[in-house]
């Protein structure tokens, strides 16, 4: 019988168990090209039991959407202050529009070549 159930299974529990798997040349290389940012093992792990990876943000983006943000938050208040819209207004919000537009094309385009790119390795 074994001394492994359900309850005195602990997640926190330090690891004592391994699990060893083969590879080839091939198989190891695409296994480090699409591990980023931890440990082959860790990553792994993370895979089979379910955890969802996250892919990294780009800080440019980030940014540039708070500043839109920002200035729709701007236009709200000048909305709600004056009770109308202005054609000054509605070419803001135009502006963000393009904006936005811009950089979602442009993000899907970095993705695709990103994708092209770890295709071609």
């Amino acid at each position: 019988m074994s001394d492994i159930s359900p309850t005195n299974l602990d997640k926190r529990a330090k690891r004592t168990r391994e699990i060893s798997i083969r590879v080839n040349d091939y198989e190891l290389a695409e296994l480090k090209k699409r591990n980023r940012g931890s440990t082959v093992a860790s990553w792994l792990r993370d895979l089979a039991l379910g955890v969802t990876p996250v892919k990294p943000v780009d800080p440019d983006l980030v940014r540039q959407l708070g500043r839109i943000g920002s200035n729709l938050n701007q236009l709200t208040r000048h909305v709600n202050t004056e009770r109308q819209v202005d054609a000054q207004v509605l070419h803001e919000i135009e502006a963000i529009r393009e904006q936005m537009h811009l950089l979602i094309e442009s993000s899907i385009e970095a993705s695709k070549k990103s994708a092209r790119d770890n295709h071609d390795r």
